[in-house]
This record gives structure tokens, C-alpha cells and sequence, in this order.
């Protein structure tokens, strides 16, 4: 199962390394990762595309929104086409 992860997080170094840290090991498949500037200096949009067990990301779920710097986190189920 494929799975799109959005996070508005605050701009400060070693965020993006910390996020990445916790898929680390965790039967999940980074398939892809996006960054870019929101209008807010100060703030960030990370887009993160995740294949695997979905217990796996209820996990990874629970430990970003304890993250400090995650502002809003959005997770979206998709269906794999073959």
C-alpha cells in the first residue's frame, strides 16, 4: 500500500533528518521525498511517499506528530495501480 504524507513543519536545521530518522527501520519504503519554501519563511512543506504495513505507519504517524516542529500533518491513502 502506497501512502502520501504531507507536513507543514517549521524551518529549522536538521528537521528533515529527524523525520527521516523515524521511517528508519520501520518496514516502510521512502519512495519519495519533496521540499519546498511556503510563503512563510519560517515554515516548510515536506511531501514524503511511503509504501507498506499500514500498522507500520500508525506508528510513524504517532511519532511525528510528537515532533516539536511538525506544525500539521496530513496522511493519504492510495490504491497501487499494476
Amino acid at each position: 500500500m502506497t501512502h502520501t504524507v504531507s507536513l507543514l513543519v517549521e524551518n529549522h536545521e536538521g528537521v528533515l533528518s529527524r523525520i527521516a530518522r523515524l521511517f528508519d527501520g520501520r518496514s516502510y519504503r521512502l519512495e519519495s521525498l519533496t521540499t519546498k519554501p511556503t510563503a512563510d519563511y519560517e515554515t516548510n512543506r515536506i511531501t514524503l511517499v511511503v509504501s507498506g504495513a499500514h500498522n507500520a505507519l500508525v506508528k510513524v504517524e504517532k511519532q511525528l506528530e510528537k515532533l516539536i516542529d511538525v506544525i500539521n500533518l496530513e496522511v493519504r491513502q492510495e490504491s497501487v495501480v499494476i
